[in-house]
């Protein structure tokens, strides 16, 4: 006789590291990539000098940016310290017929065979990097692997809520007989003097019928965008071409309101 599981204890059974679930995680995700897309797109055409053709896709999770801009023609290397990950893309690449070099790497240091025209790193990726020197050798590590006129793109989130603790962000996504619902909660235990906080995303799975959750905890860091340009300023050999909030080119960084995910458009010199 098979033993059946409570609703209670099938909500119990949570697995700590979500990126150990690629699938879920992509799913859950994919949330306005299209118009991210998009706006790369854009950047690379108005910003870059000379034509886009390779790019890499730093911290690149499951690789939602790097199927879309292979698809679109571009040659992608994607790069992620998640095995899980690089692993999940590799096969989705293949699946597509998509030119993907999907490698396991780390962001702050990295070397390519061929430098390439434009670099991008999605999602808040550099949030993990909790330190100035962290930002700046991966700073220098973009600056290594792009061609002079290259571009690098990149988003971070600032959230305005400051007197608020652990704003809070909730949506579902499906996919086949997968059901994903996605609770992101962020700025706990936040640090004024390192400017860190706790990010917690809880993933709720309905598959197959079976409800089980799934939880991620880590440590995330702001940098704000005085900031930030001080840092490329020390790093040397960027200029900045651009930036804005929410992912829109006509909404520059200095008409923001609210919350807002601020992207950066530096140029290699």
């Amino acid at each position: 006789m098979t033993r059946r599981e409570t609703p209670a204890a099938r909500r119990r059974r949570t697995r700590r590291e979500f990126y150990h679930s690629p699938q879920y995680y992509h799913i859950a995700f994919e949330v306005n990539r299209k118009a991210e897309t998009d706006f790369l797109e854009t950047c690379f055409a108005r910003y870059a000098r000379g034509r886009v053709r390779h790019v890499v896709d730093l911290a690149c999770g499951t690789g939602h940016h790097s199927l879309r801009l292979a698809q679109r023609g571009y040659r992608v290397t994607a790069l992620d310290l998640s095995a899980r990950s690089i692993e999940f893309l590799g096969r989705e690449a293949a699946r597509r017929g998509l030119s993907v070099e999907a490698l396991v790497g780390d962001i702050t240091a990295f070397r390519l065979p061929r430098a390439a025209d434009a670099a991008i790193c999605m999602q808040d990726s550099q949030g993990h990097l909790l330190t100035n020197q962290a930002l700046l050798a991966h700073l220098r590590a973009v600056h290594a692997n792009l061609r002079p006129g290259g571009l690098f793109v990149f988003d971070r989130l600032i959230p305005n809520r400051w007197a608020t603790p652990n704003a809070r962000w909730a949506w579902t996504r499906r996919q086949g007989d997968i059901t994903v619902r996605t609770t992101f909660r962020t700025l706990e235990r936040y640090d004024p003097v390192r400017q860190t906080c706790d990010e917690l995303m809880r993933f709720d799975i309905l598959e197959g019928g079976v409800h089980h959750v799934v939880t991620q905890h880590h440590r995330t860091r702001i940098v704000f965008p005085q900031e930030l340009r001080t840092l490329v300023t020390l790093v040397g050999g960027f200029e900045l071409v651009g930036w804005f909030s929410n992912f829109s080119l006509a909404r520059p960084l200095e008409r923001a309101r609210g919350p807002l995910m601020m992207i950066t458009a530096l140029r290699r010199i």
